[in-house]
């Protein structure tokens, strides 16, 4: 009969290659901190093209005007320019709508998105 090895008779392991657990936990940390990078790259590069070409919206000031009683034309335009400068304080590039040849129709503020006095 054959005795059962004891500790001191066990054969022990050598030094082999990394597990399949250790490969994993790295790539998944590589992947991580390259996402990480890319996406403040990302953000970074967002915010510098916002600093050269800010957000545009043109104001379509004579829509208001087409149906305005003459003394509310005042109050009107006090509000249109108030909504510009909002508009302009927190980065938004405001132009006429008049002073551009074409744009799409999605950048034209509307009547009713600016706040004016009642009719």
């Amino acid at each position: 009969m054959r005795a059962a090895p004891t500790d001191s008779t066990q054969p022990t392991r050598a030094a082999g290659p990394p597990g399949l657990s250790t490969v994993v936990l790295v790539a998944g940390l590589l992947c991580l901190a390259s996402s990480a990078f890319l996406s403040l790259w990302w953000q970074r590069q967002l915010a510098q093209a916002l600093e050269v070409r800010p957000p545009v919206l043109l104001l379509d000031l004579s829509a208001a005007a087409r149906g305005a009683d003459p003394a509310q034309m005042t109050e009107i335009l006090r509000d249109y320019t108030q909504a510009a400068e909002g508009l302009a304080a927190r980065g938004v590039l405001v132009l006429d709508r008049h002073a551009v040849l074409a744009a799409p129709p999605a950048l034209t503020l509307r009547e009713t998105e600016v706040p004016h006095a009642p009719e």
